[in-house]
C-alpha cells in the first residue's frame, strides 16, 4: 500500500523546504490571474489562466503544487471555489461558469495558496470583473477633473524638502495629462509640473508651517483648485535608494532618539533593525533591492512609513503594428527571449480600466496597497517616466503583506502553514466508548481502486496523504485496531478552512455624467477600507464541514419557485408525470431522441426506448462528460440517463417536490454533478435510519481538471483603439509590455 510512502515523502519534502524557505526575508508566494476578458454577461464562462511564483532571490518557481481560485461578489460572498494543480512551474488554467440569476454588478476573482495564508489575505491578488455591465466611454473632453494629492510617506511636514504625489483623472477615472501649478496662500507660484500618461506627477518643495498650499490648473477650459494637506511638525522618516546604498533621514525627531526603533524591509535582504537610530544615516545593504520600506516605531506604534524604489530599468522588447484593418490578424514579436519562457497575451479595449500586468501585480501590488490607482499607462510610457510613476505610487502606498510587530515577535514562527505539496486530509478516530483508537491504522479505499494507509497516534490522530484526485471522488475510510482488525469507530475528519474575504480596494464603476447617486443598485454599495488604517481587524477563517456520508443532508432554498415545484404547485398545475414537471422549469431542457442510430438508420430498439437528454440551460460545463446530462436523485438515490425513460413516466401524485439543484448545491447530495442535478422527493419517502458500519464514505475537496486557455490569434472585428498586453515569465524574472494600436475600416 503506497499511502505511507507518499506521507513520508511529504514530510521529507516539507521539512527540507521549511529550512530553505523561511529566512528572515519572510518570503511568500504570489499569484497572477489573467482572465480572457473583464466584461461578461450572466451565464458566460470565464476562461482563466494564471501563475504562482515565489519572487525571492530571483526565484520564480513556487513551493506549492496547488492553488485555490474563488469568485466572489460585491458583498464578499464566495460564489465559486476551485482547487487547481499548479505543478507546471506554477502555471494553471481553468473555466468558471457564471449563473443567469446573478445580478449585474462588480464581481471579483481571488487566488491564493495554503502557504500564502501565513500572511494577510489583503496580499492575495484580486481581479475585478464586470457582469452585465460595461466600461464607460472616454469623453472627448473632461467635464469634471479630479485630483488625488498624497504626500510621500502620507504626511506633509514643514521645514524640510517634501514630495506630494498628484494623480489627475476625469470623472470616469481616465488619466488626464495637463499642466498644474503649485501656489501658496498669497497666490505665488512655487513650482510647475505636467502630469504623465497615467495622470501622475511629483510636487517637490519646502512647506512652511501655517501656510496653505493649492494646486491649480486649467483642464479643458475650466479652472480648478485642489488644496494640499496642511503641513505639520509630526515626526517622519524618509529616504532614497541607490543600488545597495540606503540614505535615510528623521524629520522633527527631537533630541531623544533612544525611544525610537527603525526597521528596514525588502525581499532581497529581509527584515532588519538598525542597532541605533540617528537623525540621518547611510545603510550599506548586502544586496540591491528593487523596493524597500522604512518603518519608524515607538513602542507598538508605527509613527512613519516610507517606501523607496531603485532606478527602474526595462527596455521595450515588444514590436507590433500601430494600425490594423478590420479583418486583419494581430501579430507581434519579442526582440529578447530566453529558454523556458512562458508568455501570456491579451488584447483589451482602450476603455478597459481593469487591466493588470504580471510585473506590477507580482512585484508591487502583492506587497503594497494605495488609495491611488496603479499607473494606468505604466507600460505605455518611457523608461524614465515609468520609474517616476512607480516611485510616485509607492511613495503613497502602505505595506500590507504582514504586520510589522507580529513579524518581529514571531520571526520564522510566523509560518504556521506549510506549502501544500501533496493532497491530504486529517482527523481523529475514536472507539465506540469515546476513547481514541490508539496505535491503529487507517485504510482509505479510493473509488478508482487505489488503497492508502496511515498510522494512528496515541490520540487517535491521523494524516493521510494521497495521489491527486478530481473533485467528486470518494474514499471509504476503514479503521483497523492495533491488532489489525476492523472495528466500529467514530470518524471525525478535520473541517476544511478557507481564508476570509478582505477586499482592501473595492472597484466602483463611475456613474454616467448625468446620473444621480440613487441610480446605483443596492448590490453595488461596497465597503471602502481606509488606506493606511493600522487598526487590527479580526476576521475568522471560513470553515467548510467535512463531507461524510453520515452527515445530515441540508435543505436547499427554492429558487423563486422557477426551478422548484412542491406538492401545492404540482396540484395547481395538474401535472401528470415527472416529465410535465420538468418541462415547466425554465432552468433545464428535456428532449427525447429520435429512433435513428449514429449512421442515420432506423433502429427498432431506439423506437421502443428512445434516448432522453436532460441538460441545464446555463450551458454545459467543459469539466463534465460529453453527455452533460443531469443526474436525477430520487429519495437520496442517484439515477443517470440509463433510467430516464422510466423516471419520466413517474406519476406526479407520487411526488412531494422537485428541485433543480445548482452545481454548488449538489455536494450535499451527490458527487461530480458539475452542471447541477434534479432532486425528487416522493410523498412516502422517509430518511433511512443509520446502519452500523465499520467504515465511512468521505469526499474531500478534489482538483478541477485543467482546461486549456484559449490562445487563438486575435482578429480585428471592429474599429477602435486597443491595447496589446504581453507578460513574459522567464527563469530569472518577469517583464510586462504594452502596445496601443488602432483598428480602422478598409
Amino acid at each position: 500500500m503506497n499511502g505511507k510512502y507518499i506521507l513520508l515523502l511529504f514530510f521529507l519534502l516539507t521539512g527540507l523546504s521549511l529550512n530553505a524557505q523561511l529566512p528572515t526575508d519572510f518570503r511568500s508566494e504570489q499569484v497572477y490571474l489573467n482572465p480572457d476578458k473583464h466584461t461578461y454577461l450572466p451565464g458566460d464562462t470565464i476562461a482563466l489562466e494564471g501563475i504562482v511564483t515565489c519572487l525571492s532571490e530571483k526565484e520564480l518557481n513556487p513551493y506549492s503544487n496547488y492553488v485555490y481560485v474563488e469568485l466572489f461578489n460585491g458583498q464578499d460572498s464566495v460564489l465559486l471555489r476551485q482547487k487547481l494543480s499548479c505543478k507546471r512551474r506554477g502555471y494553471f488554467s481553468t473555466r468558471m461558469v457564471t449563473e443567469y440569476e446573478w445580478p449585474a454588478g462588480i464581481y471579483y476573482l481571488r487566488a491564493y495558496t495554503q502557504f500564502m495564508r501565513n500572511f494577510s489575505p489583503k496580499s492575495f491578488p484580486i481581479q475585478p470583473l464586470l457582469l452585465g455591465k460595461t466600461f464607460p466611454q472616454r469623453e472627448n473632453r473632461v467635464y469634471e477633473a479630479k485630483c488625488a494629492l498624497i504626500p510621500a510617506g502620507k504626511s506633509l511636514v514643514s521645514g524640510y524638502p517634501q514630495t506630494v504625489i498628484a494623480q489627475l483623472t476625469d470623472e470616469a477615472g481616465f488619466p488626464v495629462q495637463e499642466e498644474l501649478y503649485l501656489t501658496d496662500d498669497k497666490g505665488d507660484t512655487l513650482s510647475y509640473v505636467r502630469t504623465s500618461l497615467s495622470g501622475m506627477a511629483q510636487l517637490r518643495f519646502i512647506p512652511q508651517q501655517d501656510v496653505r498650499y493649492t494646486l491649480v490648473g486649467k483642464v479643458d477650459g475650466i479652472d480648478y483648485e485642489f488644496p494640499l494637506p496642511k503641513p505639520t511638525t509630526s515626526i517622519k522618516v524618509q529616504g532614497s535608494l541607490n543600488g545597495q546604498r540606503l540614505n535615510y533621514q528623521l524629520l522633527h525627531a527631537g533630541t531623544d532618539l533612544s525611544r525610537y526603533r527603525l526597521y528596514v524591509y525588502d525581499r532581497e535582504n529581509g527584515l532588519s533593525e538598525l542597532a541605533s537610530v540617528r537623525e540621518n544615516g547611510i545603510i550599506q545593504l548586502e544586496k540591491s533591492p528593487a523596493v524597500l520600506s522604512l518603518f519608524l516605531t515607538e513602542g507598538k506604534e508605527i509613527l512613519s512609513e516610507y517606501t523607496v524604489t531603485s532606478k527602474y530599468r526595462q527596455t521595450n522588447a515588444l514590436l507590433a503594428s500601430d494600425t490594423l484593418y478590420v479583418g486583419d490578424t494581430l501579430s507581434y514579436r519579442l526582440t529578447a527571449t530566453q529558454a523556458d519562457t512562458r508568455v501570456m497575451v491579451r488584447v483589451i479595449t482602450a476603455e478597459d480600466r481593469l487591466a493588470t500586468y504580471a510585473e506590477g501585480t507580482l512585484n508591487y501590488l502583492s506587497d503594497y496597497t494605495s488609495s491611488l490607482a496603479f499607473p494606468a499607462s505604466f507600460y505605455a510610457c518611457t523608461e524614465i517616466q515609468r520609474g517616476n510613476d512607480l516611485q510616485s505610487w509607492l511613495s503613497a502606498a502602505t505595506f500590507k503583506r504582514f504586520q510589522l510587530f507580529e513579524a518581529v515577535e514571531k520571526d520564522t514562527s510566523l509560518y504556521q502553514i506549510l506549502p501544500e505539496q501533496v493532497l491530504e486530509f486529517s482527523g481523529t478516530i475514536e472507539k465506540k466508548n469515546g476513547y481514541p483508537m490508539k496505535n491503529g491504522t487507517l485504510l482509505a479505499y479510493r473509488s478508482d481502486g487505489l488503497v492508502y494507509d496511515t498510522p494512528l497516534d496515541d490520540m487517535g490522530r491521523f494524516r493521510m496523504a494521497v495521489d491527486d484526485f478530481t473533485e467528486g471522488e470518494e474514499f471509504f475510510l476503514q479503521a483497523m485496531t492495533s491488532k489489525g482488525k476492523p472495528d466500529f469507530a467514530l470518524y471525525q475528519v478535520d473541517d476544511e478552512e478557507y481564508p476570509p474575504v478582505i477586499n482592501p480596494r473595492p472597484y466602483r464603476l463611475p456613474l454616467p455624467r448625468y446620473a444621480t447617486s440613487e441610480a446605483v443598485a443596492e448590490s453595488e454599495q461596497l465597503t471602502c477600507y481606509k488606506d493606511g488604517d493600522e487598526r487590527n481587524y479580526v476576521f475568522p477563517n471560513i470553515t467548510v464541514k467535512a463531507r461524510l456520508q453520515t452527515e445530515e443532508v441540508k435543505e436547499t432554498n427554492a429558487f423563486y419557485q422557477t426551478n422548484f415545484a412542491d406538492r401545492k404547485k404540482i396540484e395547481e398545475k395538474d401535472f401528470r408525470t415527472l416529465y410535465d414537471i420538468l418541462m415547466d422549469m425554465p432552468g433545464i431542457t428535456v428532449r427525447q431522441g429520435q429512433p435513428y442510430d449514429g449512421s442515420g438508420n432506423y433502429s427498432p430498439s431506439l423506437a421502443l426506448s428512445p434516448k432522453w437528454t436532460i441538460q441545464s440551460n446555463r450551458g454545459a460545463s467543459v469539466l463534465s462528460s460529453s453527455q452533460n446530462n443531469l443526474p436525477i436523485i430520487v429519495d437520496n438515490t442517484r439515477y443517470t440517463e440509463d433510467n430516464y425513460d422510466i423516471l419520466m413516466k413517474m406519476p406526479a401524485f407520487e411526488i412531494e417536490q422537485v428541485e433543480f439543484l445548482r452545481p454548488w448545491q449538489t455536494n450535499a447530495y451527490t458527487y461530480g454533478a458539475i452542471n447541477g442535478a434534479i432532486m425528487v422527493i416522493t410523498r412516502d419517502f422517509k430518511e433511512r435510519p443509520e446502519l452500523p458500519s465499520k467504515g465511512v464514505m468521505y469526499q474531500p475537496t478534489g482538483l478541477i481538471p485543467s482546461i486549456p486557455y484559449p490562445n487563438n490569434p486575435w482578429k480585428a472585428s471592429a474599429k477602435g483603439i486597443y491595447r496589446l498586453i504581453v507578460d513574459v515569465f522567464t527563469p530569472t524574472g518577469i517583464q510586462s509590455y504594452e502596445h496601443q494600436f488602432e483598428v480602422v475600416e478598409n
